[in-house]
């Protein structure tokens, strides 16, 4: 038995569990005649047929037999599968039958039976892999002939899965794309980020992709709104040779998305539907015990603030644990105007529901001829949303026609036609970004909705009443895009020059209201309103935002190959692109009624306010390709890029890329070498070029703009003159004359290897990108100039990384049917630092005199800051040292720095203690610099490490089953000050009480998980809140992030009914979850800035279908 066997072999049986439940039904089905193999010998390799003969033979390649090939009498469903030795026999064939011969990798062969009775057969390797096309930067290549880091998934990572957007569903299938969620939200449009931080500027994931569809450059929220049924392929272009065709936005990778469009000249016809059951994820357990909750709340509000509730309460909720008929609302022993309440309300149950739905329905209609294909196509999703009361809801509709007319031999026109519209409604309190989340996680488990007498409570009113009364917003998107194409055969074959003119139109009208909720304090007590975040008028508003977006791409291609040896694929081109972007607002408090609330029904003064910018983009862009003998491979790209982003004298920049390949194994010499291996592919390349970013991001996720021009400001002063608040005109600040772009400077090593037919491949990449000129701070001016120092192109940053790509696939056979499957898997790493930053400050002898420079590590406000050597994501933290066990240990260890407030709440035994690192004595943060960072050191980092995936598929006599798995392999994380979620009462003596904060030190239990109970420990950057090594959180994980199961039922059954093939499905997403985290809370969300305070993840059981005429 060869190596291939062995291999086949023992991977395959690792799988075989997956179809053992189906296995018996699709024998039972095989015995009713509809099977695609009816099996009549016990040793499973023969198939039957009336009248006929027995023809026997063997399949070969290569290397030798092959096992498990498929030999199948054509137009029938009758054949079978060569065993160990490539042997194959086929009983009662008929005369003038014809044997089609099928394996993976391997071109299929038809072979008429004529007179013959016995075959050998040599299959020959698939061409089809290495002519494979892949999307490319204004073209399509052959991946054979990459050089550059590219790598490619089709749409089936998309399909028939229950998945809100396309970039949710890009999670893990491409190495080093980093996609982010914050939230589970409907509306929310994960971002996409490839190899990791590229620029300290970019924002909190580093840096954005430029994404394009169909050449056309949208957003990540453009991309989100686009049907993932309407994807045919995604090319990730990551190094700076693949992306520098696009020049001053391609610094952190390219993602190509290309539509489909019609593929066969016969009219095809195509529906799918799924309805799917979504319930909510990973959440916090709480405590909602009356008597335990009274309890923990008094112990940690002590010494700060008197018991939060009397002995009475305490005594009547007791009184209530052994007669539960006594009333969950009682008058308040200390003011019987007002009522106490003793419920055990789960605020996180209230808010959501145990499960909601979701649906979608798709269409499209095909065909291709010599004179004109099309494809259109209409969806509609719906996403019911978790909320109990106000609920959310998103719905969304796509349309899409991609067609294309041959108008003459050398003139074919384009037409792409793209419509969308979607309307999310959800209560107005979500706007408050992560406040909602917040407070839900503050309300009392004591506190319950609503009084005896049906209205709000307090705590009521300010949540569920926040969703249900408080106001609606309506978010509605209409987006219209329409391409125009043309491309000319100037010599057919070998000279074509391309046009293209695209156009959207985007219009985003928010409508929102706000009202107070009314509640109650007690039973005589007059009505109030709960106003939250929004002040104490109600309001309407409308904001309307308009974008006309135009991008204009002329280039021309030259391909020929000379002396059959020397091939060149020259393109060179220009764009053009222009954005006019307004924002109209307008605000009037005072609404009549909640029915009706406009703006010109509410009695308030009207605010007016409107923003509009604009902005233009212009490159000239080339490539040559030049390939000799298939062996050797050298490109050049580059491109000459224009922004109106900068000054005048430096609004333009070069950036360009060289790379190249070495096909190994299509050299003579290694060709024996290959052949005792069985290795089919191996390519070697290396690639460098240099990419501008102009793209600034702003810490509240915004994207800014170069401060290129001193602009004046004006607003209304605050003190009166002459009966008037006047309008003030106040000085720019200083802006620097030299801004331009950063740039990013990134050389890539790679190999991509095929062994066994390209049955096992392989890609691997290793990289280093060094940016350069990142804005950060200038040079301290003198105090006489009278402001600040502008930001200057002064800070680099370098970062490394590798990735890896692994793929099997093949077939076996399993009782008399080929079984196929499929392994994948996916992992990457890389690490960035800071070389440049000018962030030093003096350091003094115990006399006064200078003695040296150091860095900070944070400002005055305890924020961290850059400094050159800083590995992004570094965690200072001081290391635990246990609890406090005696007052003599108290005593001994000078603590007061990094306590809550050393006057009224001073250290005691039970709480934390940590070491003395620098030996003074004392717990201190030092100077806050590299030189004397007092007692810390780096504990950690936050950044993602290896993130990883792997998927496992496989199909057998209809049946289908596939499973997707995603993860971080590394990754720390330390839960913030007043992340409620973790912390619970330790933040704030009213936040819930976990289950987990129920293992809290105490004499009997020195060494519990929690020190002593004590509010504001992690409420504020001292104590809990500060990052230290106990409560550092291994925030790595492994989610089954898809498991589909699906069954196509036999052609010769559906075409019965005039159907090409019908297929039911089950599928669910986010699935199961493995992760450290000592507190039950979902690993994405945790990690991101909403420390959580955001909606919840879900996890969807859905069913669907897919129908083809």
């Amino acid at each position: 038995m060869d190596k291939r066997n062995t291999l086949t072999i023992w991977v395959g049986r690792s799988l075989l569990g997956v179809m053992l439940l189906s296995a018996s039904v699709a024998q039972a089905t095989s015995k009713s005649g509809v099977s695609a193999f009816t099996n009549a010998n016990a040793d499973g390799l023969t198939s039957t047929m009336q009248d006929g003969k027995t023809v026997t033979g063997t399949v070969s390649d290569e290397y030798g037999p092959v096992t498990g090939a498929n030999v199948v009498i054509k137009g029938t469903t009758t054949g079978t599968i060569t065993d160990l030795d490539g042997k194959f026999m086929l009983n009662d064939v008929p005369a003038g039958a014809v044997l089609q011969i099928s394996y993976i990798g391997y071109t299929t062969q038809e072979i008429p039976v004529g007179n013959q009775t016995e075959f050998t057969i040599d299959l020959k390797e698939d061409s089809q892999s290495l002519d494979e096309l892949v999307v490319v930067g204004y073209g399509v290549q052959k991946k054979v002939n990459l050089s550059g880091a590219v790598q490619a998934v089709g749409g089936e990572v998309l399909e028939n899965r229950p998945i809100t957007n396309v970039n949710t569903g890009l999670q893990g299938a491409v190495p080093n794309l980093n996609i982010t969620r914050s939230s589970g939200r409907a509306n929310e449009a994960p971002s996409m980020n490839i190899r990791g931080m590229g620029s300290i500027n970019a924002g909190s994931n580093g840096g954005d992709a430029f994404i394009l569809v169909d050449n056309v450059p949208v957003s990540a929220e453009e991309l989100a709104r686009i049907n993932p049924a309407d994807i045919e392929n995604i090319s990730v272009l990551k190094d700076a040779s693949a992306a520098a065709i696009y020049g001053a936005r391609a610094a952190f990778g390219v993602v190509l998305v290309t539509t489909k469009r019609a593929k066969s000249d016969k009219l095809q016809i195509s529906a799918s539907g799924n309805y799917g059951i979504r319930t909510r994820g990973e959440h916090p357990e709480y405590i909602t015990d009356p008597v335990t909750v009274m309890e923990m709340k008094n112990a940690a509000a002590q010494p700060l603030r008197a018991y939060l509730y009397s002995q009475q309460q305490i005594d009547y909720a007791l009184q209530r644990e052994q007669d539960p008929s006594l009333p969950i609302v009682a008058l308040d022993p200390a003011d019987p105007n007002k009522w106490a309440y003793y419920g055990s309300t789960d605020w996180m149950d209230e808010t959501y529901r145990n499960t909601t739905s979701t649906y979608s329905a798709d269409f499209n209609i095909a065909k291709k001829d010599d004179k004109l294909s099309y494809y259109v196509s209409g969806g509609y999703y719906q996403e019911n949303g978790l909320l109990r009361y106000g609920n959310d809801k998103l719905k969304r509709f796509n349309f899409r026609s991609n067609a294309d007319l041959q108008i003459t031999k050398w003139w074919k026109a384009g037409l792409n036609i793209a419509y969308t519209n979607s309307n999310y409604g959800s209560p107005t309190v979500l706007d408050t970004g992560v406040s909602f989340f917040h407070q839900i996680n503050r309300k009392p488990s004591l506190d319950i909705p609503r009084n005896p007498d049906g209205t709000w409570t307090s705590v009521g009113a300010g949540s569920l009443g926040m969703l249900q009364e408080g106001g609606r917003t309506n978010d509605q998107v209409n987006e219209t895009s329409v391409s125009i194409s043309s491309k000319f055969d100037l010599i057919k074959d070998v000279w074509t020059l391309n046009a293209d003119a695209n156009f959207r139109f985007t219009n985003e009208n928010k409508d929102a209201y706000w009202q107070r909720v009314p509640y109650k304090a007690g039973p005589n007590e007059p009505i109030q309103y709960e106003t939250g975040e929004f002040g104490s008028n109600d309001y309407t508003s409308f904001r309307a935002y308009d974008t006309r977006y135009a991008v204009y791409n002329i280039y021309t291609n030259f391909v020929k190959t000379f002396n059959e040896k020397h091939f060149f694929n020259i393109m060179a081109g220009f764009n053009s692109e222009y954005t006019d972007y307004r924002e109209d607002y307008m605000y009037r408090e005072g609404i009549i009624t909640s029915n009706l609330p406009e703006i010109g029904l509410s009695t308030g003064t009207q605010t007016t306010t409107n923003t509009r910018h604009q902005l233009a983009l212009q490159g000239f862009f080339g490539r040559i390709n030049y390939i000799y003998d298939n062996r050797y491979i050298l490109e050049f790209n580059g491109r000459y890029d224009g922004s109106s982003r900068f000054p005048h004298d430096d609004q333009w920049g070069f950036f360009p890329s060289g790379s190249v390949a070495w096909s190994v194994t299509s050299e003579e010499f290694f060709k024996p070498i290959a052949e005792k291996i069985q290795m089919s592919n191996l390519k070697l390349r290396g690639s460098y070029g240099s990419l501008g970013n102009q793209v600034v991001i702003d810490s509240n996720g915004n994207q800014v703009y170069y401060p290129s021009i001193a602009a004046m400001s004006s607003g209304q002063i605050g003190q009166i003159l002459d009966g008037e608040l006047p309008i003030a005109v106040y000085q720019p600040g200083l802006v620097s004359a030299s801004f331009t772009w950063e740039t990013v400077n990134t050389g890539n090593f790679g190999m991509d290897l095929g062994f066994l037919n390209n049955q096992l491949t392989a890609t691997f990449d290793i990289y280093k990108r060094i940016t350069k000129n990142m804005l950060g701070p200038s040079k301290e001016l003198p105090a006489v100039v009278g402001a600040e120092a502008p930001r200057e192109n002064a800070a680099d940053m370098k970062t490394r990384g590798w990735e890896l790509s692994l793929q099997w696939r093949d077939q076996f056979e399993l009782v008399g049917s080929p079984f196929q499957y499929g392994i994948k898997a996916n992992i990457s790493d890389s690490r960035s630092f800071i070389t440049k930053y000018d962030n030093y400050v003096d350091v003094f002898d115990e006399n006064g005199n200078k003695i040296g420079v150091t860095s900070a590590i944070e400002n005055s406000n305890l924020n961290s800051q850059y400094y050159v050597g800083m590995e992004i994501g570094e965690i200072w933290g001081f290391i635990n040292d246990g609890r406090f066990a005696t007052q003599e240990e108290v005593d001994a260890l000078d603590q007061s720095e990094v306590g809550e407030d050393d006057q009224s709440y001073r250290f005691y035994v039970g709480d934390t203690k940590y070491k003395d690192l620098n030996g003074d004595g004392r717990i201190t943060r030092g100077q806050r610099t590299l030189a004397d960072p007092g007692d810390r050191k780096i504990i950690g980092n936050s950044s993602i490490r290896l993130p990883y995936s792997f998927t496992l598929d496989a199909a057998w006599k209809g049946f289908d089953v596939s499973a997707f798995f995603q993860g971080v392999g590394k990754r720390d994380w330390y839960p913030e000050a007043s992340n409620f979620y973790f912390w619970g009462i330790y933040a704030q003596p009213w936040t819930n009480v976990t289950v987990l904060n129920m293992d809290h030190w105490t004499a009997e239990n020195p060494d519990a998980y929690f020190p002593r109970v004590k509010a504001y420990a992690a409420e504020g950057n001292s104590e809990l809140g500060m990052p230290q090594t106990q409560y550092l959180q291994n925030a790595s994980y492994l989610r089954l992030k898809n498991l589909t199961l699906g069954y196509t039922l036999p052609k010769a059954l559906v075409n019965q009914w005039h159907i090409e093939n019908l297929r039911f499905y089950f599928s669910a997403e986010n699935l199961w979850t493995w992760n450290h985290l000592d507190e039950k809370l979902d690993p994405e969300t945790q990690t991101t800035g909403n420390l959580g305070k955001s909606y919840p993840m879900q996890r969807t059981f859905s069913f669907g279908f897919n129908l083809g005429f």
